[in-house]
């Protein structure tokens, strides 16, 4: 491995400024991609990978990813929020009156269950809620 040479300020300008980059949308050298940019050639290469899948199944798909998104998301939190408290899983499985593994599985969300998550959520002093949110309005439904 060759030995790490100190450079001048200068030097190390002019190596940076020789580094190729792509062209922006305008045509310049910005090095740039805009998200839009971005969002529209992954959609094409999604389209072109899978051309026998229709929109509706593509938007299918997209609602159930989001959902295990979310759903790992508050897990993860719940996770982090019994850490804080300084609870092991067994603890707050006996806390709640279930298994070790369903806890495991509710910070994991592998256990996408609204009463079941609520139920943690107050074991371990927290809250969580619905909101539904219409126009300018929300509205907390549980």
């Amino acid at each position: 491995m060759a030995p790490l040479v100190r450079r001048s300020r200068a030097a190390r300008r002019e190596a940076v400024s020789a580094i190729p980059r792509p062209q922006g949308e305008g045509g310049g050298m910005t090095g740039f991609t805009s998200w839009d940019e971005v969002k529209r050639r992954a959609e094409q290469a999604r389209r072109e990978a899978h051309p026998d899948v229709d929109e509706a199944e593509w938007a299918t798909r997209k609602e159930a990813a989001r959902l295990v998104q979310e759903a790992h998301l508050l897990g993860h939190h719940l996770r982090q929020l019994r850490r804080e408290r300084g609870l092991t899983q067994q603890q707050a499985a006996a806390q709640l009156g279930i298994t070790q593994a369903r806890v495991s599985q509710l910070e994991q969300g592998k256990a996408v269950d609204l009463a079941a998550m609520r139920a943690y959520a107050q074991a371990l002093g927290a809250r969580l809620t619905l909101v539904l949110e219409v126009d300018d309005q929300q509205i907390r439904i549980a």
